[in-house]
């Protein structure tokens, strides 16, 4: 990784990028009026994008192509931004989301041109196509820390190579905007630890496959004490730790599991942006975790965006509770679901919320859900609040709460003699059929959900089916409240209406 001294402000605005307000003027170290926009210095072996080009500000912005396929530009801002992109299709149509910001795009000159009215994270998709759409991430100022020993720090214009960084306790892992690192981050059993800074972490060379083939080196081979063969470094990954703070960072083209903690208390995860379209490139992974806050992410993943699971080897007393999401933009490739609890819950889930996040796209699958607790194993899963979700467009399921058996629970695996002859399939994936005389059986792997609560949830456009389903009369799904949900503005009234299929099921109610 690279050295050297840390710049003061003004060095730092003439040599690693440019200030300028909305008609262009150069910052003179003078006051501006109205908003900044700050640009980032990436390497000149990145390519531009080749579908693509942006202003923001009247300041060309770098556009990088992601394998999704998709593009994403990031910058710097302090308020509202004008921005003009040209592209290399005919466009007739943009939609700019989430729709929650209110920007009304026009096509002026063959130009798309709109504002931005803060500082966030948009998606830009062209002609109602959900195919290579452009992200762009206006960043709120980049806060830099001081070098020093205990700062591993990668600066901008330069593509790093580290491999997997493994920071030590006390110590800030930070990605300057405009670094380009590729590698991933994985510690155990440390505390205090922050990474952060607007650079890209890139998970490109970390593929099973390219190993396998021998296409490239592989650059993850150790991981927690052992060695990984054929097999995908998770990205960024904390286990048995404490006061984790993570903040700013893209994550692009993830191949397994990205932001994934185990067993850790006390963390905050902000402003992060992962763009994937990779099998099992799950988003976040709260995993037995406790006092977890995520907040202000732009999740665009194939598999589940956010996703609460208690598995591994741990006791039961090992739980999680008190997780906060909130302030996200959600979009849900073809696979996973949006916001999930489950598959694997060995040990208890409670007092977790979910509140004021945008979900932009949950793809057309015959399994994905919105909101999902797949519950496959023994735990009691309560106290769970979905509040002030916007719904922009999702195609299969709505509202998916169940227990069942599946491939990934303690009864049932993808080597299981019964699985090639039992896959249920329709509704839920990798979940198995039971024969009548096994019912009781498999019953004492199963667990419960109780009190779940889903508020003001605004669904645009069309309104998909929900399932409720526990698994017998003694592991149902109980206290389930649906409160001021609607569908285009027009409040659903009854169970009927909400197009809910239910069974196993007890005082689900909407009001």
């Amino acid at each position: 990784m690279s050295a050297g001294n840390y710049f003061n402000a003004a060095e730092e605005l003439s040599e690693k990028g440019v200030i300028s307000n909305n008609s262009g003027e150069k910052y003179t170290g003078e006051p501006l009026q109205g908003s900044t926009v700050r640009t980032y210095n990436y390497s000149p072996e990145l390519k531009p994008s080749q579908r693509y080009k942006l202003k923001a500000g009247s300041l060309p912005v770098l556009i990088i192509d992601t394998p999704v396929p998709a593009a994403f530009a990031a910058f710097e801002a302090d308020g509202p931004v004008d921005i003009e992109i040209e592209c290399t299709i005919d466009v007739k149509w943009v939609d700019v989301r989430p729709l929650k910001a209110g920007v009304k795009p026009k096509i002026v000159e063959g130009k798309i041109v709109f504002t931005i009215p803060a500082p966030g994270n948009y998606s830009v998709e062209i002609n109602g196509n959900l195919d290579y759409p452009l992200f762009i991430f206006a960043n709120p100022k980049e806060v830099k820390p001081a070098r020093s020993p205990d700062v591993i720090y990668f600066e901008a214009g330069k593509i790093h190579k580290p491999g997997v960084i493994r920071p030590k306790s006390n110590q800030q892992v930070y990605l300057e905007g405009g670094a380009y690192v590729i590698g991933a981050i994985s510690s155990s059993e440390v505390e205090n630890v922050q990474i952060s800074g607007y650079g890209i972490l890139d998970g490109s060379y970390n593929n099973p496959q390219n190993l396998m083939e021998g296409r490239v080196k592989p650059m993850f081979p150790v991981e927690n004490g052992y060695t990984v063969t054929n097999s995908s470094q998770q990205f960024v990954v904390f286990r048995d730790s404490m006061n984790i703070n993570i903040e700013g960072l893209v994550l692009t083209n993830g191949t397994t599991w990205q932001v994934v903690l185990v067993n850790c208390d006390n963390v905050s995860i902000k402003r992060l942006k992962l763009v994937s379209d990779n099998p099992n490139d799950d988003g976040i992974d709260i995993v037995r975790s406790r006092k977890v806050r995520i907040s202000d992410c732009f999740i665009c993943v194939k598999d589940d965006c956010v996703v609460i699971k208690s598995h591994q080897n741990y006791p039961d007393s090992v739980i999680v509770d008190d997780v906060l999401v909130e302030k996200c933009v959600i979009w849900n490739g073809i696979w996973g679901n949006g916001f999930e609890i489950g598959f694997e819950l060995m040990g208890d889930v409670k007092n977790v919320i979910f509140r004021d996040c945008d979900i932009i796209h949950v793809e057309k699958a015959n399994s994905s859900a919105v909101f999902s607790i797949h519950h496959s194993d023994k735990a009691m899963v309560s106290n769970i609040l979905y509040e002030n979700i916007r719904v922009e467009d999702a195609h299969h399921k709505l509202f998916d709460l169940a227990i069942f058996r599946s491939i990934w629970c303690t009864d049932g695996r993808q080597t299981d003699p019964l699985y090639p002859l039992f896959p249920l399939v329709g509704v839920w994936d990798c979940v198995l059929q039971i024969p009548p005389d096994k019912k009781e059986y498999h019953a004492k792997f199963r667990g419960k959900i109780d009190n779940v609560r889903f508020k003001d949830i605004a669904v645009e456009g069309r309104f998909p089916f929900s399932v409720i389903a526990g698994y017998d009369d003694a592991h149902k799904v109980s206290n389930v409240t649906f409160t001021n949900i609607t569908n285009n503005g027009q409040k659903i009234q009854s169970l009927e209406t909400l197009k809910l299929y239910a069974e196993y099921a007890e005082n689900i109610t909407i009001n």
